[in-house]
């Protein structure tokens, strides 16, 4: 059963929960959630590719 709550929270105490969220995880979490919220914003934004893409530059010394 899904439990509906509501949260009446200033812009503060907001900030601190979301750093605590943030904190609490594993950096391998914090990036798939990333990752999850990249493609995500892709799909409805506009068409992008699924991965990022790789650039490679070479430069020669003189």
């Amino acid at each position: 059963m899904i439990s509906k709550t509501i949260t009446v929270t200033n812009h503060k105490e907001q900030r601190e929960s979301d750093r605590k969220f943030w904190r609490s995880i594993t950096p391998e979490e914090r990036l798939d959630i990333v990752e999850k919220l990249r493609i995500e914003s892709g799909k409805f934004l506009y068409e992008y590719p699924a991965r990022l893409q790789r650039v490679i530059t070479v430069t020669r010394k003189k």
